[in-house]
């Protein structure tokens, strides 16, 4: 048996990895060498050294927030047409019911096209450019949509902004490269928490403006306002992503503001422990992708989940108005359901703990079954709102589990940037399909019977 000594020379020990192979030549000469650091291998925090919680706490605390923040104004803009509906745009532009159904579907007809092109700049233009970028652009976008008096304004303007959320979706393919498989549900939980809870503060920011901002005392229409204050806070926080995102592990420059040298070094070595070398992008392996039966599965899996969450981003707001309540009450208690989906997305957390996806996946499905069977049924309108708030509940920890079972069996970053943009292209055909359904209110049996099919 090789003593602990030839163990170490070879640098493993104990399922962990050492750092200093590879490492330039003034890191490791003798009056400059670095302390022993080793690479946990299956990112248990009791088995990390000193040195690599030091990098993963950092990365928590700037990456994460930063990740959060993006998907807070990308949903917050992007489902902001639900409230804006409410507080009277359709009647506004004198739209019909129809051509507001097209509004919202062309939105994923922008979206379709770009996701995959978006996956693949993250890794040519960096994500602070790529994600930072997007921000801006759908910032912007959304902010000119204040502007618009007609149908085909509105319409041009959503498509536009379908083809800037488009390239943010390389976020989940960013994480992926700076954390392990069993870390990445817990960080993807506290991503897409803000996802969740932009819908809460979605309708609280409708209701103040719908309060506070009549066109009686500005001489602005109410949803004008909306579009402008949630399009100049992504605007802000696009710019604090370009100045402050770390790029991938490997492209991270020597001298950075978060970053020491030996911690760089570090976090390239936890990224080359689960990914291929340089995790480059290689064109046949598209193909490839392309021919596996488990490839279209999770494609098929997401439309399902997909078409649940965007009808609730999209026509909550009506759901609930449907239901007689006045159009600030409305506001009020659609931030109900987000509140409790906000509670769930610790079963995400739990799934790493257990480093477990499918199991957890098939129970948070099954919890939304139930709330549309609910929602499908003649019952109160108490009860109609606390079956919104359970399949709510059940979609939001879904997508999480999912996103966090294909990233972590999809190994090398061309296979997961295809894998992510199939399922990101069937997630958006069957939002389209979510956005012409929901036409028989009050009970919306038409849209409510396809998402528990599904």
């Amino acid at each position: 048996m090789a003593s602990d000594a030839e163990t170490l020379k070879h640098g493993t020990a104990m399922g962990v990895e050492h750092v200093h192979e590879g490492l330039p030549a003034d890191f490791v000469d003798d009056e400059k060498r670095l302390p022993t650091v080793y690479i946990a291998q299956d990112g248990g925090s009791h088995n990390k050294s000193k040195e690599e919680r030091a990098v993963v706490l950092k990365a928590d605390l700037v990456i994460i927030p930063l990740c959060a923040l993006l998907y807070f104004v990308a949903y917050l803009d992007r489902n902001s047409i639900g409230n804006a509906r409410v507080l009277g745009m359709q009647a506004d532009l004198g739209l019909t019911s129809h051509q507001f159904y097209n509004i919202l579907s062309l939105f994923f007809i922008g979206y379709l096209v770009f996701i995959l092109p978006g996956n693949l700049l993250l890794r040519l233009l960096t994500p602070p450019i790529v994600l930072g970028g997007t921000a801006l652009a759908f910032g912007a976008i959304l902010i000119g949509m204040s502007g618009a008096q007609n149908y085909s304004t509105v319409l041009a303007l959503r498509i536009l902004l379908g083809s800037a959320q488009a390239f943010m979706q390389g976020l989940s393919l960013y994480s992926s490269l700076w954390y392990k498989r069993d870390e990445i549900a817990t960080r993807g939980a506290l991503i897409y928490w803000a996802a969740t809870i932009s819908g809460a503060f979605s309708g609280l920011i409708a209701y103040g403006v719908g309060k506070n901002l009549t066109l009686e005392r500005t001489g602005k229409e109410p949803w004008r306002w909306l579009f402008i204050i949630e399009g100049a806070l992504a605007m802000v926080v696009g710019l604090a992503i370009v100045l402050l995102l770390p790029p991938f592990p490997d492209k991270i420059k020597a001298k950075h503001w978060l970053f020491k040298p030996a911690e760089i070094e570090i976090a390239k070595a936890r990224s080359a422990s689960y990914n291929t070398t340089e995790s480059k992008i290689i064109y046949k392996q598209v193909w490839k992708t392309l021919q596996e039966p488990k490839s279209w599965g999770f494609a098929v899996m997401n439309a399902g989940i997909g078409y649940g969450i965007s009808s609730v981003g999209q026509f909550l707001p009506t759901f609930i108005h449907a239901l007689g309540l006045s159009v600030l009450r409305t506001q009020l208690f659609s931030v109900i359901p987000y509140a409790c989906a906000g509670t769930t997305i610790f079963i995400a957390i739990i799934s790493d703990r257990f480093n477990k996806k499918g199991i957890f996946l098939v129970g948070t499905l099954s919890w939304t079954c139930i709330g549309y069977a609910i929602l499908l049924s003649n019952v109160s309108v108490a009860s109609k709102i606390v079956a919104a708030c359970i399949a709510t509940s059940g979609l939001y920890p879904s997508i999480i589990l999912l996103n966090s079972w294909l990233l972590a069996n999809s190994a090398g970053y061309t296979k997961r940037a295809t894998v992510w943009a199939m399922a990101e292209v069937f997630g958006p055909a069957f939002s389209i399909l979510s956005s012409h359904v929901y036409d028989t209110p009050p009970r919306f049996v038409k849209g409510h019977s396809i998402a528990l099919g599904l």
